[in-house]
């Protein structure tokens, strides 16, 4: 197998010989980085672990002490071995450099390894899926690449230059809150300052709530306002009905009349625009239902590097992935590995993932429906691992069912209160919003905001075309009061 052996000796003689190379060697390499087929060198390694350990001086004499201890001293070769050793050094300066060597040798070894590996799994078993056989393959092999991926510090003056040019292109554009992908909505926005590169943003919802309808929404904002590459993971629905969706979206045509094709021709007009609109969008959708985990991985670092402005990747939903696992201890358990490794998907792409999620039923067993973070489904990774929470709430939906959402118990409104409100509401949409459709307010309850404040956004939601839209400022002062403050608090 692969190995360095005078690249070894120089790592041991320079910790023999200067107390910052231990430090330094210790803090990067385990025994494993020495080749087992020089064994002198990985039992020498283990005896200045040793003598580290103990608080002792790291030199020749207490090394060798510590041999004798271990009956190891033969098989070493003795005070004459060590002393080579130290002669072998190339001195502390040079010493990165070694480091490194042994690194990347222990990177092909265990890549060497992992390959025999599955090729021994080809020869000795039936395959009976070839493309989980495949995907499991190339997930250990891509974990063995990732192994040695360790960043440097980087300097304040190098970050802060990062930042400089962050500030200066938010200020080229007129967008003082924007510093990640737009979510389409400014009010939205100035929680988030954009959906941020590397972040795992969650939108939970009970079903049928919106959440699929806000998240091809933010993936169609993304695709067209900023020209950058947006991919949807769609296993709950088939692509052509999630492009329907974007076509009433764009449209504003109910979404019943162009599956019917019942459409008048300022209608067909319209939905021939949206056509053509959304086919020149940099969007790509995947339907597979019933996709693992490691193909959405897969997947994805593929679009990346064929595109490399991939802004946004959005799956719907957490609740539908499985591991692909022949044996799995427990569904929560799945989802924790599922939660982790999407959130570590969007640290290597450097993009935002969003990831839907369904709400458990313990909310509709109080009072005020209103969801919370403990209502998330299923793990609790998911609140952990996630940067921004977004949880929806609909009175309507509620109300539609034969339940009190209690809009008042939020806001300390009486429930004529409320009914006023919601007159309001419904006045203030027919002047400001589409012409039709069937519409209701949704609010944004940002739960968990790990670089920013906590809050509610209210959307309108026209349901006919599966669009949200902003509120007018009057009309947001109106229906939040001095409830977005209680909130805030």
């Amino acid at each position: 197998m692969p190995n360095n052996e005078m690249a070894e000796k120089s790592v041991l003689g320079s910790m023999l010989l200067y107390p910052e190379a231990v430090a330094l060697a210790l803090g990067s390499l385990t025994m494993d980085d020495f080749y087992v087929g020089n064994r002198p060198n990985q039992i020498v390694f283990e005896a200045i672990t040793n003598v580290h350990n103990q608080k002792s001086s790291v030199d020749i004499q207490t090394v060798y002490n510590e041999l004798v201890n271990m009956k190891e001293i033969e098989k070493v070769g003795g005070i004459d071995y060590l002393k080579e050793l130290a002669d072998s050094s190339f001195g502390y300066t040079n010493l990165e450099h070694y480091i490194k060597i042994l690194q990347d040798h222990t990177v092909l070894r265990a890549f060497l390894s992992t390959m025999e590996d599955v090729l021994d799994e080809y020869s000795t078993r039936q395959i009976e899926d070839i493309s989980e056989f495949v995907a499991i393959g190339s997930d250990r092999i891509a974990r063995v690449a990732e192994k040695r991926r360790i960043s440097d510090f980087r300097s304040t003056k190098q970050i802060t230059k990062i930042i400089s040019e962050t500030l200066a292109t938010m200020k080229a554009s007129g967008d003082n809150h924007l510093t990640g992908v737009t979510t389409g909505y400014p009010r939205l926005n100035e929680y988030t300052h954009g959906f941020q590169p590397g972040n795992m943003i969650i939108i939970a919802a009970r079903p049928s709530v919106g959440k699929t309808a806000l998240a091809i929404n933010m993936a169609m904002n993304a695709a067209e306002r900023d020209n950058k590459t947006a991919a949807i993971f769609s296993i709950e629905m088939p692509a052509e009905q999630l492009v329907l969706r974007l076509i009433a979206n764009k449209s504003n045509v109910d979404l019943g009349k162009i599956q019917t094709n019942s459409l008048s021709s300022t209608e067909q007009a319209k939905v021939g625009a949206a056509i053509n609109t959304i086919a020149s969008l940099p969007l790509f959708i995947d339907d597979t239902p019933g996709i693992r985990l490691l193909d959405i991985v897969a997947k994805s670092k593929k679009l990346k590097a064929a595109h490399e402005d991939l802004s946004l990747i959005v799956i719907d939903y957490i609740g539908l992935i499985t591991t692909g696992k022949d044996s799995v201890e427990s569904r929560q358990l799945e989802v924790s590995e599922i939660s982790r490794t999407l959130k570590e998907l969007a640290r290597e792409l450097k993009i935002p993932v969003v990831v839907l999620s369904q709400l458990s039923r313990e909310v509709e067993k109080r009072p005020n429906k209103r969801p919370m973070l403990s209502d998330l489904r299923e793990s609790g990774s998911i609140e952990q691992d996630a940067d921004v929470v977004l949880m929806l709430y609909r009175d309507d939906y509620y109300t539609k069912t034969g339940q009190k959402g209690t809009p008042s118990a939020k806001y300390g409104e009486s429930r004529e209160d409320a009914e006023r409100r919601n007159a309001k509401q419904k006045e203030d949409m027919e002047k400001n919003g589409p012409e039709n459709g069937d519409y209701s307010m949704v609010e944004v309850i940002i739960g968990k905001n790990r670089n920013g404040k906590t809050g509610v956004v209210p959307l309108i939601f026209f349901k006919s075309y599966g669009r949200f839209d902003t509120p007018t400022q009057n009309f947001e002062q109106e229906y939040m009061g001095a409830g977005q403050q209680q909130y805030d608090e």
